[in-house]
Order: structure tokens, then sequence, then C-alpha cells
């Protein structure tokens, strides 16, 4: 009996001690320590984010060239501005027009990346988009159809 009594206390132990003591509505986001924009724009405080509006997924329905034209539209829905804003995609040979990187309330802008593809087919990249907004870091999953394919 006061083995399992050992037991109970040492899984109890174990529990507390894996416990944190505060909760955070910050975003858990599982980012490499080498994202250094997203550490920038992570410590901006709470009270001086705002609200932005993008899409989940752009379609870019059949590719079968190396690269495409991609528009995207960034909205400011809060009350603040929208600062830090950096558009990242995928790679670094991906070309992203100028945009200006301060957002005023209720404005918007589209940025067009040209994207160079290494392979033609289906697939899923992300074009990240940070900022003074929560969660600090949105991306547009963009997806591709190869010929006679369909996502569901």
């Amino acid at each position: 009996m006061q083995n399992q009594n050992e037991k109970l206390y040492l899984y109890l132990f174990i529990c507390l001690l894996s416990c944190e003591g505060k909760r955070t509505d910050k975003p858990i986001t599982n980012l490499k320590n080498s994202d250094e924009i997203y550490k920038k724009v992570s410590n901006i405080p709470d009270n001086k984010l705002t609200k932005i509006d993008i899409p989940e997924f752009i379609n870019l329905d059949t590719i079968d060239v190396n690269s495409k034209m991609v528009t995207i539209t960034i909205k400011n829905k809060g009350q603040r501005n929208l600062t830090n804003l950096t558009i990242k995609p995928p790679c670094s040979c991906n070309e992203v027009s100028k945009y200006d990187n301060i957002m005023l309330p209720a404005a918007s802008q589209t940025i067009t990346v040209n994207m160079k593809f290494d392979k033609i087919g289906n697939f899923y990249q992300g074009i990240s988009v940070y900022g003074s907004f929560y969660p600090y870091i949105k991306k547009y999953i963009l997806k591709a159809l190869e010929k006679n394919n369909y996502f569901f």
C-alpha cells in the first residue's frame, strides 16, 4: 500500500512540475528560432495590435509554367495602424512587389508576388505575412492542381 501511495505522490509531483503557473493568450506557433521577423513582431505589445483580413487559400489552378504572378490583398480591419508589415514568400527566388509596411485603419493594399516553381503539378506553398496583428503571422496558402487532378 505504501508503494502505491509513493507512486501517487510521485505522479502528482511530476504533474505539478510540468504545469506552467500562468496562462497566456499568446499564440503557440511552431517557428524556428531563426525566424527573426517573428521574433521582432512578437514583441509588439497587445495594445498596439490591429486586425487584418486575408484569404486562407489562393487557388492557382493548373500550374504548367515555371513562374506565375500571384496577387494578394491585405486589409487592415482594426482600429490601429498596421505596422511592421512584412511579406515573406517561401523562397528568396520569388519576387515581391513594393508595398507599404504601415497601413492605416480600414486601408487595404494589393501586393504581387512572382512565384517561381521548381516543379510543375500539385503543391501547397505558403506566403507568410507578418505585422502588428494577432497572432503576428498569417499565411496565404497557395495550392495548385496538376491537369486532370483535383483537390477536394
